[in-house]
């Protein structure tokens, strides 16, 4: 009787077990903006754990893997620009084929210059914030240069610019990042005026994915958020796994 309830216990440790290893892969009842159930991808991408480090970081900085959400940016460094407000803003590349260290090869930027840790800065619309910016929705423009050091503290970057409008666009997206907020996820929102008008971007250290708003889905911004929150983490801010 002992044996069979041993062997019995044992079952349904590794039932329990198992049904955890299977909710890494399978993501299933993820409720929509627009009140549909989605499920999330059923192969996500692997990303190094919280606390991998220096090794972790450079491997995910150079993993140009085309099965992760957005578009490849090679790294243009870690430099810091003097504090801020700065004389003149980094410029964007004009020639994307051979960016230098001196200009952003993406809009938003996804590496590079990047003002130093500051705190409560007064903006010239008279705003403040600290950098950078605390993970949250903000109803004002961040400065560009604040944005690589979002990325930098394993953070994801979601700008757009909806001056002419984005349809519901722009409510779903505050939904979907509202959400990822909630399970902890160092995410920053805020109106981007260096994007073209109607559009939105989602951002990472050296990834992005920029898009006409009515391209917009939540799977598409949920994945960008879910597959780059905390992969690139060279500074230790992700000590522990995501609630969901």
């Amino acid at each position: 009787m002992r044996r069979l309830r041993v062997l019995t216990d044992g079952i349904v440790i590794a039932v329990i077990v198992l049904v955890g290893l299977l909710d890494l892969v399978v993501y299933t009842g993820i409720v929509d903006s627009d009140g549909t159930s989605t499920a999330r991808d059923a192969t996500p991408i692997a990303s190094p754990p919280p606390g991998a480090g220096a090794a972790g970081a450079r491997l995910a900085e150079e993993d140009a893997n085309d099965a992760l959400p957005g578009r490849f940016v090679p790294t243009q460094g870690r430099q810091h620009t003097a504090a801020y407000p700065l004389r003149q803003h980094v410029p964007f590349c004009k020639d994307a084929a051979a960016p230098s260290n001196s200009c952003y090869a993406s809009n938003p930027p996804t590496s590079g210059l990047h003002l130093p840790v500051e705190r409560n800065i007064t903006l010239a619309d008279g705003n403040s914030i600290d950098v950078p910016p605390n993970r949250g929705i903000y109803e004002f423009a961040i400065p560009r240069e604040a944005i690589p050091h979002i990325e930098e503290h394993a953070g994801v970057y979601v700008g757009y610019n909806c001056d002419g409008g984005c349809g519901d666009a722009l409510d779903k997206a505050r939904a979907i990042v509202t959400q990822e907020l909630s399970l902890g996820s160092r995410v920053v929102m805020s109106p981007d005026p260096d994007l073209d008008d109607g559009t939105i971007a989602a951002v990472s250290w050296t990834r992005i994915d920029s898009f006409d708003a009515s391209a917009y889905s939540d799977q598409r911004l949920r994945n960008f958020i879910k597959a780059h929150n905390c992969r690139f983490d060279p500074e230790g801010f992700c000590k522990e796994p995501l609630l969901n």
